[in-house]
């Protein structure tokens, strides 16, 4: 199939990238936009109007809703970057996974990167994202936001934002990448997605341990220190990622399993 981006579905993922720095920086913009601001205007109604935002003392604030909004994608985010973006770089001849050697004490970051872009390592994210019923526009917009593709603050983000190029981008990625026709032969993208899942959650649990360790090697006296930090006016909560022991996501152990909130009906938009 073809992948074309709706209007609206534009509208959501901007509004995302705009809800982050709204609410967990607390960066309020004002109602009346000027300078590279006037390209966020349209989207900013349009998340007034949704009930993401509200005016107020002539500056855009956050609601409940637009609470909600950014903690449900997190909920995604959060297991993308632990389950999916394994997939990004796969050795389909040799069955290997890049991420196998992410805890290679050889690799600075520069290095890391190299490897990963190895032309041997295909990108089979999409597939995987066919082949679990995720739309796969979500997830390269996912993987944009892993990469900084979206940095608020870099020179003409507004622009890039709300612009055509990097939409178009990731949806030649979409209409380009492997697929899951290309790779449900004899069982092949199965066993992909249960070696990668299994990997993955052996990487989690690997980092789960660590944690804990650090955390039971540190006196109980060190939490009685309180810490006193200025705080500044906040409309709603600040969004953080999920946090959840390793057994939590077990479940991925089957290659069929999607979590339900992915399944979430995008009913705001």
């Amino acid at each position: 199939m073809r992948y074309e981006l709706l209007e609206k579905d534009k509208d959501r993922f901007i509004s995302l990238v705009l809800l982050n720095e709204i609410i967990n920086q607390q960066v309020y913009p004002p109602v009346n936009v000027t300078g590279e601001d006037v390209y966020l205007d349209h989207h900013l109604k349009v998340m007034l109007g949704k009930g993401l935002l509200v005016a107020k003392d002539a500056a855009y604030v956050p609601t409940e809703l637009g609470h909600t909004e950014l903690q449900t994608f997190y909920e995604k985010y959060s297991e993308y970057l632990k389950l999916f973006d394994i997939f990004c770089a796969v050795d389909l001849e040799s069955g290997t996974f890049a991420f196998e050697e992410i805890n290679n004490p050889a690799f600075d970051d520069d290095r890391w990167f190299d490897y990963l872009s190895n032309e041997r390592f295909s990108d089979v994210r999409v597939a995987v994202a066919q082949f679990k019923g995720i739309d796969p526009i979500e997830i390269v917009f996912m993987s944009f936001l892993t990469e900084g593709r979206f940095e608020v603050g870099a020179e003409r983000w507004q622009h890039n934002l709300t612009g055509n190029d990097v939409w178009n981008e990731i949806i030649d990625i979409c209409n380009t990448a492997i697929t899951k026709e290309y790779l449900d032969v004899d069982g092949v993208l199965e066993n992909v997605i249960k070696q990668g899942s299994e990997i993955a959650l052996d990487l989690l649990k690997q980092v789960g341990q660590v944690e804990e360790e650090e955390e039971n090697s540190i006196p109980n006296d060190l939490f009685l220190t309180e810490e006193v930090t200025e705080v500044t006016e906040e409309y709603v909560e600040v969004v953080d990622m999920p946090s959840y022991g390793y057994d939590y996501y077990d479940s991925y152990y089957d290659p069929y399993y999607i979590s339900p909130i992915w399944l979430v009906p995008i009913l705001l938009w």
